[in-house]
C-alpha cells in the first residue's frame, strides 16, 4: 500500500542501510557546526544538545577525545624531554665516573654494561630501567663519586623519567576510555537529525534555501553503488606516505585514524608524489576523524597522503567509501 504524505514526512529518512556510519558521522558533525554558528539567540539549543548527546552515545565524545588526544601527545613529548635530560646528564658526568672507574674495569661495566653508546640509543621502553640502574650505582659508589649530591643528581633524573611515564600512561588510559566503542543504537542520532530538520524549518520556513544550507545530504548518499576501501601503513619520521591512490571522488567519505603517539596530517595531491592541493586535515595522536571529500579543500584531489612532521614513525589507517 502506498504511504501517505504525512507518513513519509514523519518517517525516519536516516534509517537506511545505504547510509553507513562514516557518512552519518560526517553529516552530524557538520550539522552541529552549522547550527552552532547560527545559534546567536539560542533558538537551536535543544537541537544541538540532542545531536551532541546522540552523537556521543553512538560514536563517542569527539570533543573530549580531541582534548584527550592532545594531552596524550603532550605527555609523549614530556617523556621525550625527560629522556633527553637524563642522557645529557649522563654525558655531562661520564668523565667523573670513568675517571674513578676506568673503561673496561668491573665497576665501570656496572655503570655502562653496553658502553656509553647505549645512552645514544635509549628509548621510552628502556629509559626507566637504565635510569634506575644509574641511580642504584651512583648511590652505591657515591663515596668515590662526590658523595650524596652526585647520587641525588641521578636519583632526580629517575624521578623525572618516572613522573613523565606515569603521566603518559594516565593520558593514554583516559584516551582509551574516551575512544571506547560505544555503538549501541543509532536511533538517538537519527531522531536528533529529524528534530533538527523540524527545528530549522520552524525558524526559517518558507525560506527553504536557508533551511537546506544547514544540511549537506551529499555526505549521506552516493548516486552509485559503493564499497569500502581500507588501507593501513607506517609513515616514517619527517616523511609522507601514500594512503589511497585510486577511486577518490567528490562524494567519498574518509575515516582517518592516527595510531601513533604524535599528531599526523592528511592532504591531497593532483598527481602521485605531487605538491599538496587544498588544506591539511590534522588528526591528533591515538584518535580518528571522519571527514568528507570537501574537508581537504580541493575539487580535484586524486591521491591522499599522510604527513608526519615528528622524528618518530607512526601507524596510520584510512577507510574510504568509494564509488565503484
Amino acid at each position: 500500500m502506498k504511504i501517505t504524505f504525512f507518513e513519509k514526512f514523519y518517517s525516519d529518512c536516516f534509517h537506511s542501510k545505504n547510509i553507513i556510519d562514516g557518512r552519518l558521522q560526517a553529516f552530524v558533525r557538520l550539522l552541529i557546526e552549522s547550527l552552532t554558528l547560527d545559534n546567536q539567540l539560542g533558538q537551536f539549543d535543544a537541537e544541538i544538545l540532542a545531536l551532541t548527546t546522540g552523537y556521543t552515545s553512538y560514536f563517542g565524545n569527539y570533543v573530549a577525545r580531541d582534548v584527550d588526544a592532545a594531552d596524550s601527545a603532550g605527555s609523549t613529548v614530556t617523556i621525550d624531554e625527560a629522556t633527553s635530560t637524563f642522557v645529557i646528564g649522563v654525558h655531562d658526568h661520564y668523565h667523573a665516573i670513568s675517571a674513578a672507574y676506568p673503561v673496561g674495569s668491573a665497576i665501570y661495566k656496572q655503570f655502562f654494561p653496553k658502553g656509553l653508546t647505549e645512552f645514544d640509543q635509549i628509548t621510552r621502553k628502556n629509559v626507566l630501567s637504565v635510569s634506575h640502574r644509574m641511580t642504584v650505582k651512583t648511590n652505591q659508589y657515591k663515596a668515590t663519586l662526590g658523595g650524596a649530591p652526585f647520587a641525588a643528581l641521578f636519583a632526580g633524573y629517575e624521578t623525572l623519567v618516572t613522573g613523565a611515564l606515569v603521566s603518559q600512561d594516565k593520558s593514554k588510559g583516559t584516551l582509551r576510555s574516551t575512544r571506547g566503542a560505544v555503538k549501541v543504537s543509532r536511533l538517538p542520532v537519527e531522531d536528533a537529525c529529524i528534530g533538527a530538520m523540524y527545528g530549522v524549518g520552524k525558524v526559517y520556513s518558507p525560506n527553504f534555501v536557508k533551511c537546506n544550507s544547514f544540511f549537506d545530504f551529499s555526505l549521506l548518499y552516493s548516486d552509485l553503488p559503493s564499497t569500502t576501501m581500507l588501507r593501513v601503513g607506517i609513515v616514517a619520521g619527517n616523511a609522507t606516505a601514500l594512503c589511497i591512490g585510486n577511486g577518490i571522488v567528490a562524494k567519498s567519505a574518509f575515516v582517518l585514524k592516527n595510531k601513533s603517539d604524535l599528531p599526523q596530517q592528511y592532504y591531497g595531491t593532483h598527481v602521485l608524489n605531487g605538491a599538496m592541493v587544498g588544506v591539511l586535515v590534522n588528526v591528533p595522536a591515538h584518535s580518528e576523524k571522519t571527514e568528507p571529500f570537501g574537508a581537504f579543500g580541493s575539487a580535484d584531489m586524486l591521491f591522499l597522503y599522510v604527513k608526519n612532521s615528528t622524528d618518530y614513525s607512526g601507524n596510520w589507517e584510512v577507510r574510504m567509501e568509494k564509488v565503484k
